[in-house]
């Protein structure tokens, strides 16, 4: 069992990195990046979401990279570093003082609304979705599930992008994400 004073310091790390939606080792401003983002509503499970991982699935990714990592910010997740592939939503990380560390892990296999191929480079709204949680027999570990909401909107996630992270939209992803929009809008 992993100490509790480790999780602490790791979840403070990862709080302190919490914002940065970075990949070392990639320009924010390479032309060959997508950005990919969503929202999940967690006001119903045990935890807030600190840290949204993605696999990659195609093209086969060598075993240190099958996984990304997707900046958190109130319930967004985004990370504009992402290479072209097929990708899919892989676990939400959590914690909280009263109810400790949680790991919302999500099938390998299928994706269906939590899959994402992006084939070109561009913008890839996953979608916006709500945690409820799936009753399970008395001495059953606890099961969850997400499903897809209207709220918040593509739009307004882009426009909380750009209002909330200023590396973002002073990158050459500003002017793609406001063009966006703005064709949302229409």
């Amino acid at each position: 069992m992993i100490n509790r004073a480790w999780i602490l310091a790791i979840l403070f790390a990862a709080g302190a990195l919490g914002g940065c939606a970075s990949e070392p080792g990639r320009s924010i401003d390479d032309p060959t990046n997508s950005l990919v983002f969503g929202y999940v509503d967690m006001a119903d499970a045990p935890t807030s979401v600190d840290v949204v991982r993605l696999r990659q699935v195609a093209p086969p990714p060598p075993d240190d990279k099958a996984f990304w990592r997707m900046g958190v910010r109130d319930g967004m997740f985004y990370n504009s570093y992402l290479p072209p592939g097929s990708y899919i939503l892989a676990s939400l990380y959590g914690s909280s003082w009263w109810r400790g560390e949680y790991q919302y892990n999500f099938p390998r296999q299928g994706g269906g609304d939590t899959a994402v191929r992006a084939d070109k480079p561009g913008i890839y709204f996953l979608g916006s979705y709500k945690y409820k949680s799936v009753k399970t027999g008395f001495l059953e570990a606890p099961k969850f599930d997400i499903e897809r909401v209207d709220t918040p909107t593509e739009a307004e996630l882009l426009q909380r992008m750009l209002d909330k992270d200023s590396e973002l939209a002073k990158s050459t992803w500003g002017d793609r994400i406001r063009q966006r929009i703005a064709r949302l809008k229409k």
